[in-house]
């Protein structure tokens, strides 16, 4: 199959129809264009092979989200205290935060900013991301509230898609968390 995008509109057209793209009644289709914007959905929605798609989707997610942000000291931090006199603001209550930031690559904390930062700064949302519509809903649930999880766990959330494991995961977190700080 060959889209072909000629405008605005067409582009459009194509982002809401990517949810039927990427399940299985194109499981044979072989995607194409000649667009620019939309090269690397493409090249995901030909991946076949389900986890080395979210993988991909994953590793194209944070290398945009790291590139928009190169060079930008968003938080301002200095010597491990943010511009709201917190140490580590937002960040405080990971337990993957060492001596030199984060220790893991987490797509969720990627995309989240305080709002002191997201009013003077344009900073990058979910839907700014457009390659991440390739994953299904329950991807797009689970990217959206794993914080302060591995890569590797948060990868596995999104290979098994469960809700119900998610939500399980989640609360385990929370706990261990809340016993951890109060040891």
């Amino acid at each position: 199959m060959k889209i072909i995008i000629n405008n605005n509109d067409d582009l459009e057209k194509f982002y809401k129809k990517i949810k039927y793209y990427r399940s299985i009644l194109f499981i044979f289709t072989k995607f194409e264009s000649n667009n620019k914007d939309i090269e690397k959905i493409i090249y995901a929605l030909n991946i076949k092979n389900r986890f080395k798609r979210i993988d991909y989707i994953y590793e194209e997610a944070c290398n945009e989200i790291d590139n928009y942000n190169k060079n930008k000291n968003l938080c301002n931090f200095k010597n491990n205290i943010c511009r709201n006199k917190v140490k580590y603001g937002c960040c405080r209550k990971c337990y993957n935060l060492g001596n030199k930031g984060c220790t893991t690559s987490n797509l969720t904390c990627k995309l989240f900013f305080c709002s002191k930062v997201c009013d003077k700064y344009k900073v990058l949302t979910f839907e700014d991301v457009k390659i991440l519509k390739c994953l299904s809903f329950n991807n797009q649930v689970i990217i959206k509230h794993d914080f302060f999880t591995k890569k590797e766990e948060l990868l596995m959330d999104l290979y098994v898609g469960s809700m119900t494991i998610f939500i399980f995961r989640y609360l385990y977190r929370v706990i261990i968390h809340r016993l951890i700080r109060k040891i």
